[in-house]
């Protein structure tokens, strides 16, 4: 089993080689929240919780996925821009919860963290997103395989 840490671990590897030494800039984690919000909203329409014009279509696992894991890769480049060492194993949720209140969630703690840049809303943010991805069939170890 896979844990969340890993994955944080690979991420942070590829952004380093990116990015060596960079000073908190607050207004390219602002523009990198607002991206996130799209990779949300992107997830969503993919996922059916909001179509209101394809409901016939089916949903391809492989293109929610994809697209998935891209707010995975932004969300993750937000903790390391925020100076985030480690993140800790997400718990699961009760499944009572729709999908379109945990995605109203999501976009709340967006807001929050962009107001405080605080690390404990941060953690809820990455839990609540994986937990979404958790909630359309999406685990661990796809996400995982993405990224090795």
């Amino acid at each position: 089993m896979y844990d969340l840490a890993k994955l944080y671990q690979l991420v942070l590897n590829r952004e380093i080689a990116i990015a060596k030494n960079q000073v908190l800039d607050t207004k390219r984690i602002k523009a990198k929240l607002l991206a996130f919000t799209s990779d949300v909203a992107q997830v969503g329409e993919l996922a059916h919780i909001f179509t209101f014009w394809e409901k016939e279509t089916q949903i391809v696992h492989e293109d929610l996925l994809e697209t998935y894991v891209e707010g995975i890769s932004m969300l993750m480049s937000i903790g390391y821009e925020m100076r985030i060492d480690a993140v800790k194993t997400t718990q699961e949720i009760p499944e009572n919860i729709p999908l379109d209140d945990l995605m109203f969630t999501i976009y709340q703690q967006v807001v929050i963290l962009k107001n405080t840049f605080d690390p404990i809303v941060y953690q809820d943010l990455l839990d609540d997103y994986f937990h979404l991805g958790f909630r359309l069939g999406i685990s661990l170890e796809e996400i995982i395989d993405c990224y090795e």
